[in-house]
């Protein structure tokens, strides 16, 4: 006789897991289509499995050829299952989406042979065979273990080789219904007369389900459009495919009507598009990304210039919400299989870079579809940070140095500290190229530490007073004067190398001090610590001799464009400023120099200090060094 007591709690644990599944939105993906499958594949086992056993136990009631029938559909759908829950560890590791076909192929063999076996019972008995005495195993009964057992082992061996397409979380959870499987199936085979396998099969469901499938893992609480996690994966299987469709739409005065009205507003607002974008395009996949960018991802089946059409006709239209009615300018970008993009990175690497710039820059043209020129600009500027994150990382910025000196003596007094990265291929990339990537990555902060570290480390292991080194300017980010532990490890890297706060100066460019309330309070406390300040590149920016006041700065560095502006048209101001500056208490450097002439003429008007390629142009630490103790 068989014990039935694990049925009921299977069945409803099963049907607790498919109410919630299917009232929730699904991504259109291959695992959640691998995971309908297994539920289908698992319902069907349960009531064959418990149907077939009831027949068994009272077999005389039955004809022989409805016994076969029923425990031949039994162990098909058994066997078949065991291949469904390998699918899913594959398309969980994204192997599914790529797969080798004659890997797949091969691994497929075991379980046409397997079902073939199965069928094959009702003129063999290799499985199981109807005798006068009732249900019997066949020779080859055990091989369903060992069939079962070697598919989720297949499973965890392709889990551990290719473990570095999911984090530690997602590896763990993958292994866990797999172990799962495996405990099972040798319960099971210890107790044959128990019906527990579906017990184990339906908590391997719910692992699996809790851990990738949960559609909550997917999907955003403001009108429940794709995540940014979700829009990762669709994006993975749509790369694959060559009819692959992506819409990318940004609200660009998102910024400047959040500020105004507040989030609360805002965030309505967006539930109300995403809303609306879900009806009006049910074909198509909604995913909203946040900063008001939204992506719409589809096929063939969609007239694309029609949808952004439509969309732009109802931006025009204001949006209500409780608190009132709200306007946007809106722009696109767009994205197809046409344009060559082969992997999920590239697509998303140029639609997010393209919104960037809409957002921006609201003279943008609205509807923007990526060519292959911007496709290009893109992968450039993706293997640029690659280039700087592998940098950071491993701690392989370059700092080189530039002199300042003295204007009347012409004598080394300072220099300024700057960052270089290899690019790989023997050059190295100048800042120009990096460092904006850096503040938008979230790197600068990173980079600003591994350049002030390593002037502390240039003054501590040379003889700085014998090449009349005074300090050295290392440049400090606004996004770096944010971070309220900057001080404190400002302090601990000048204690690690016995370096006085005095020896390095910190420039702050003019833009970034536009309000004033904003660094006041980090600057001082740098200041109190020591530190002295340089306004750096005066002139590009708003040129508020007041607001300059307010911070503790000792030197002001004129920008190379100021300079060169009025060597060519020698006006009145800049030598006024110069004059401001210097009975106010700055000294005052001159930057760009690269002839005698210009170094005589910003000497004249009473700059204290020169910078540029008259005097050196930027070289490596040792470099600086060989050349100024000879």
């Amino acid at each position: 006789m068989w014990n039935y007591d694990f049925v009921l709690p299977c069945a409803l644990l099963l049907l607790t897991t498919l109410v919630y599944y299917f009232n929730k939105p699904r991504l259109p993906i291959r695992a959640n289509r691998t995971f309908m499958g297994l539920i289908i594949l698992q319902m069907l086992c349960m009531i064959v499995g418990v149907g077939s056993t009831k027949m068994d136990e009272s077999f005389s009631s039955y004809s022989v050829e409805a016994l076969y029938l029923a425990n031949g559909a039994f162990f098909v759908l058994y066997l078949a299952r065991a291949y469904w829950f390998y699918r899913l560890t594959l398309d969980i590791v994204h192997i599914g989406s790529t797969p080798n076909r004659l890997f797949e192929r091969a691994c497929a063999l075991p379980f046409a042979v397997g079902e073939l076996i199965a069928i094959s019972s009702y003129w063999t008995g290799a499985v199981f065979s109807i005798t006068d005495m009732g249900y019997a195993s066949g020779p080859w009964y055990n091989g369903i273990y060992v069939y079962f057992v070697g598919y989720t082992l297949l499973s965890i061996v392709l889990l551990v080789r290719h473990s570095k397409k999911l984090n530690r979380y997602e590896f763990d959870t993958a292994l866990a219904f797999n172990v799962l499987l495996i405990a099972g199936n040798s319960v099971r085979y210890l107790l044959p007369n128990m019906l527990i396998m579906d017990l184990f099969c339906v908590m391997a469901i719910n692992i699996a389900f809790l851990g990738f499938l949960n559609p909550d893992l997917f999907t955003t609480e403001r009108g429940l459009a794709f995540s940014k996690d979700g829009f990762r994966l669709l994006l993975a299987q749509a790369s694959t495919r060559d009819d692959y469709h992506v819409l990318g739409i940004v609200l660009q005065n998102y910024y400047h009507v959040r500020g105004m009205l507040g989030g609360q507003q805002m965030d309505e607002a967006i539930t109300c598009i995403n809303e609306w974008l879900l009806t009006s395009f049910p074909q198509t996949s909604v995913c909203y990304l946040g900063a008001g960018r939204f992506m719409l991802v589809g096929g063939e089946r969609s007239d694309w210039a029609d949808v952004s059409r439509r969309i732009d006709e109802r931006f025009e239209e204001a949006w209500s919400t409780e608190y009132g009615a709200l306007q946007f300018s809106v722009a696109f970008a767009y994205v197809s299989a046409e344009s060559g993009l082969t992997s999920a990175d590239q697509i998303s690497n140029n639609l997010t870079i393209a919104l960037d710039t809409a957002q921006q820059d609201l003279s943008v043209v609205r509807d923007d579809a990526i060519d292959p020129h911007s496709i290009r600009e893109v992968d450039k500027q993706v293997s640029i940070l690659r280039k700087l994150e592998h940098a950071v990382r491993n701690h392989e910025v370059e700092v080189y140095l530039q002199p300042l000196v003295d204007s009347k003596t012409r004598k080394l007094v300072a220099a300024e500290a700057l960052a270089r990265i290899y690019d790989g291929e023997g050059g190295i990339l100048a800042p120009a190229q990096f460092i904006a990537m850096a503040e938008k990555s979230g790197y600068i902060d990173q980079l600003g530490e591994i350049v002030f570290e390593k002037a502390c480390a240039f003054i501590a292991e040379h003889d700085t007073q014998a090449m009349g080194l005074e300090w050295i300017n290392v440049n400090v980010s606004p996004i770096q004067c944010l971070q309220q532990s900057l001080v404190d490890r400002f302090k601990v890297i000048l204690r690690a190398y016995d370096v006085r706060p005095e020896q390095i100066h910190l420039e702050i460019t003019e833009q970034s001090i536009v309000d004033y309330a904003l660094f006041s309070r980090q600057v001082l406390a740098l200041r109190d610590a020591g530190f002295v300040f340089v306004l750096d590149d005066y002139g590009t920016g708003h040129s508020n001799l007041t607001r300059v006041k307010r911070y503790p700065f000792e030197n002001v560095k004129l920008d190379m464009e100021v300079v060169r502006d009025w060597l060519r048209d020698r006006d009145i101001l800049v030598p006024l400023v110069v004059k401001g500056f210097k009975e106010t208490g700055y000294t005052v450097t001159a930057e760009g120099i690269e002839t005698e002439e210009m170094a005589d003429a910003v000497t004249e008007i009473g700059c204290d200090y020169l910078q540029g390629y008259l005097f050196s142009r930027p070289i490596a630490m040792e470099e600086f060094a060989h050349k100024y103790l000879g």
